[in-house]
């Protein structure tokens, strides 16, 4: 009996542990992340609020803030990434919208999603939201471990904040610009906040412009994987300046820097993707902040007023009112701006250079509104149809009430800009080229002598001068015309001196020393003749060198390794870029001459960040097939900025046998007969036979 009785005790508890067994099986085991912690991210248009984890499946829980009316698209390609193996788990549903369709997004501007992916293995405690075909959809880091405040508290910023407190001092408020023009480096330091080495840049770039001699001079700023910022630039002058972090993600302002003297910035990377995500440039970054020696002026200069008028306000005034009335409208905001400021200054108590920039600030920011206006006028004027009539000389009236002589100029926001505006104006060049056909008619004569070739050519400059001082009605030539002749020589023998593959021949040279004295005899400003002299010397010393050790020169020389030996002709572009695409296309037939050469090589370099890479397959298929091509993170790519000084581009190089840099702004690329000769110069025989 006692032996039956244990027989069904013991069947009793198998039965019952099959019994629980078999309801385990069916049980759905759920593990829940509220506002899950994440590293970094590309893009802010979708924010992962939950991630619900079952036996049965993972769902992601997101909410979607973009424009109201504007659409997004989420499709069936997105998969999580176990970060620790690497494996993937393609989405399999979506609810609130369809994979692969328009969703319009409604007033609010938010919606939220859902989407289904297969079950996570309990192993699996951090994964990467990615999007393949989207530069803004992916999310790294994303924990699964805990509940989480999304990108929670910055200790970063904490931390940046205890050694920049955002108060004024009083260190410099009544120190003004005593010697504008000196030289000296500029330190940039600082901290990109919820950055990560994983979105996949780890440089800045600060795009310097030496206004003395017109050249471009990019600065790397290296970004450290902790996100601190690092970086120098060299200067002669107060100058404010735009800084891009990344591939495309500038600053709202530029910086305001000065020789000798340290900025510190506290950059939040998702102020930057908000603006993406706003789709608005003048999207403020709220969180951006201004410290060490250079922090209060920056603070100051940013937060004043700004010009109230745009491209969008210049293009419909333009359609809808005459020059007469665009005029007024421009006194009016002008007037109203000026009101601003001041009002501002005396609030804030700004510091003396401040009080001296911002007034400039409006004049500048003020005419070149006016110049560009009338450079866009202009060009209207040669597809019109209604009999517009050209502008009255006396719309340029407002350009004898600038501060033509006041150096600061250089240090305001557009100074540049209106320097190019105001050096090209139309109306002036058209006066002084009438004048020069009166003079020299259009036949260039075989036999001039060097003297005879520079008068020729300054002449045009020399009336132009002219010109404008009667218009303005001064007798000494400003500090700001002077700067723009000091500009157009400097730019003659900086292009001359790229022309120079070989040894120059004597003439040229002896035309050369010619213009540039006619130049600097009609300038009064020592830092400008300074400026020329340096530019002329550099002209006569021009020859092939070799790139210094650094960071940009071995990605060039990783770039160029496979063609040692042969001339190298770079070009350097992108799929977004105008002139860039009409210069290849132009130039297919003289590329195809060349190809398979066994001397001369072609090679186009382009970023990640400025050809998305779907345009840029279909572009080089049709334009570029058989050529070599090479796509580069935009890290390497702003290296390569600043190791051959170019802003622009499109920017050519010419590269010789021995890898020594021949030309770093090549302008016979794709000119048949000038390439032609420079390559016989250098010793290419244009009858070869191509390489098999």
């Amino acid at each position: 009996m006692v032996g039956y009785r244990y027989i069904k005790l013991c069947l009793f508890i198998v039965l019952f542990s099959l019994s629980t067994s078999a309801q385990n099986v069916n049980k759905v085991v759920e593990r829940t992340v509220v506002n899950p912690s994440f590293k970094a991210r590309t893009g802010s248009i979708n924010t992962i609020t939950k991630v619900v984890m079952t036996d049965a499946d993972t769902k992601l829980f997101v909410h979607v803030v973009f424009r109201p009316h504007w659409w997004v698209c989420l499709d069936s390609t997105i998969y999580l990434e176990d970060v620790s193996t690497g494996l993937r788990y393609q989405t399999t549903g979506i609810e609130g919208m369809k994979f692969g369709e328009r969703f319009f997004m409604p007033d609010s501007g938010e919606t939220d999603v859902v989407l289904t992916f297969p079950p996570l293995p309990e192993s699996v405690k951090m994964v990467n939201w990615i999007r393949p075909d989207s530069s803004e959809d992916n999310t790294y880091g994303i924990d699964l471990t805990k509940d989480g405040e999304g990108l929670g508290v910055s200790e970063k910023r904490e931390r940046w904040l205890a050694q920049n407190p955002q108060t004024g001092t009083s260190v410099g408020r009544e120190e003004g610009f005593t010697h504008f023009f000196h030289s000296d480096t500029t330190y940039v330091t600082g901290v990109l906040d919820h950055y990560d080495p994983i979105l996949g840049f780890d440089t800045g770039i600060i795009y310097v412009q030496d206004m003395l001699e017109d050249k471009d001079r990019p600065v790397v700023i290296k970004i450290h994987p902790d996100g601190k910022l690092e970086g120098k630039v060299f200067l002669e002058h107060p100058s404010q300046c735009l800084m891009v972090i990344g591939e495309n993600n500038s600053l709202h302002r530029k910086i305001y820097l000065e020789p000798g003297k340290t900025l510190s910035l506290y950059i939040d990377f998702e102020d930057m993707l908000a603006r993406s995500r706003a789709r608005d440039w003048n999207y403020p970054l709220s969180n951006l902040m201004y410290g060490d020696e250079l922090g209060e002026i920056n603070r100051q200069l940013a937060g004043a007023p700004e010009f109230t008028l745009g491209y969008l306000e210049m293009k419909e005034m333009e359609s809808k009112l005459t020059p007469k009335q665009v005029r007024e409208k421009w006194d009016e905001a002008v007037s109203l701006w000026h009101d601003k400021l001041f009002q501002y200054m005396d609030k804030q108590q700004v510091c003396l250079k401040v009080r001296q920039l911002l007034p400039l600030d409006e004049k500048i920011s003020g005419a070149y509104w006016l110049l560009d206006y009338a450079m866009d006028y202009t060009y209207g004027l040669a597809n019109d149809t209604t009999g517009k009539a050209p502008l009255p000389i006396e719309f340029f009236s407002f350009l004898r009430d600038m501060p033509l002589n006041d150096e600061k100029i250089l240090a305001v926001n557009k100074a540049s800009i209106f320097i190019n505006r105001f050096a090209f104006m139309d109306w002036l060049q058209k006066q002084a080229y009438e004048k020069f056909k009166a003079c020299y008619g259009m036949v260039i004569p075989s036999d001039m002598t060097p003297l005879q070739t520079a008068e020729r050519m300054f002449y045009p400059y020399k009336i132009q001068t002219e010109i404008l001082m009667e218009y303005l009605n001064m007798n000494e030539i400003p500090f700001l015309w002077q700067l723009v002749l000091c500009n157009k020589i400097c730019s003659v023998l900086e292009a001359e001196a790229n022309k120079k593959v070989t040894q120059q021949d004597l003439k040229t040279t002896q035309t050369m020393s010619c213009l540039k004295d006619s130049f600097c005899a009609m300038i009064t400003y020592p830092v400008l003749t300074q400026a020329i002299e340096s530019s002329y010397q550099e002209y006569l010393k021009k020859q092939p060198y070799q790139l210094p050790p650094c960071e940009g020169t071995d990605i060039f020389r990783k770039i160029t390794e496979s063609y040692k030996g042969k001339i190298l002709l770079v070009d350097f572009w992108s799929t977004g870029c105008g002139p860039c695409r009409f210069a290849i296309e132009r130039s297919a037939d003289l590329r195809a001459k060349w190809r398979g050469h066994k001397d001369v090589q072609f090679i186009f370099i382009t970023s990640e960040g400025e050809s998305p890479e779907k345009p840029y397959k279909e572009y080089v298929e049709k334009n570029l097939k058989g050529e070599a091509v090479y796509r580069i993170p935009s890290s390497d790519y702003q290296r390569l900025r600043e190791l051959f000084s170019f802003n622009g581009i499109p920017r050519y190089i010419l590269v010789g046998r021995d890898g020594k840099i021949i030309s770093n702004d090549y302008l016979h690329i794709y000119q048949s007969e000038a390439l032609e000769k420079d390559l016989k110069a250098l010793g290419v025989n244009l009858d070869e036979e191509k390489e098999k």
